[in-house]
């Protein structure tokens, strides 16, 4: 069971995604690589057909297994434990940090408008949402794997929906 957080009370929880920071970015980069590598690797093992071919080739293919194998278990640890989350609610996004405390938390009512970037490529893909204050506070700013299609657009239709009802 995931942890409840504590912070600001937003009302009913609508989704929640793990987001990622430079690190995440990086990571996920490096994942790739290591796929990408190992394939190469792989594929040349096949082609070269060395002695030994078989212990080699799976030496080879242990090792994105191992990688994705680690990133899953990360990825389950840190939902369970509400590490790295950003919770979506009907009035206000919350962000948690590596401990599971609330980093940041902004209410509908405090966002003048929302910034997103996308970045999507063969080695990693992901968006980044800036929540631009009224109030002139210190941007939030979040970055959620691309995975995540639904928490996106549940964000996006929130954010229009609670921005301009408020806007007006």
């Amino acid at each position: 069971m995931a942890r409840q957080v504590r912070g600001p009370d937003f009302g009913a929880l609508h989704r929640r995604a793990s987001v990622i920071g430079v690190p995440g970015v990086l990571w996920q980069l490096g994942r790739r690589f290591v796929l990408t590598f190992c394939l190469v690797a792989l594929v040349s093992l096949l082609v070269m057909r060395p002695e030994d071919a078989g212990i080699k080739g799976v030496i080879i293919v242990a090792i994105p297994l191992a990688v994705y194998g680690l990133a899953f278990a990360w990825r389950r640890a840190a939902g369970l434990l509400g590490i790295r989350q950003c919770y979506l609610s009907e009035d206000g996004v919350t962000v948690t940090d590596i401990l599971g405390r609330v980093r940041d938390a902004v209410a509908w009512s405090d966002v003048a408008m929302v910034k997103e970037t996308n970045a999507t490529g063969i080695l990693m893909a992901f968006r980044r949402f800036e929540f631009e204050h009224r109030t002139g506070h210190q941007t939030t700013a979040i970055v959620v794997l691309s995975i995540h299609r639904s928490f996106v657009r549940d964000l996006i239709r929130l954010a229009n929906s609670k921005i301009d009802t408020l806007g007006s």
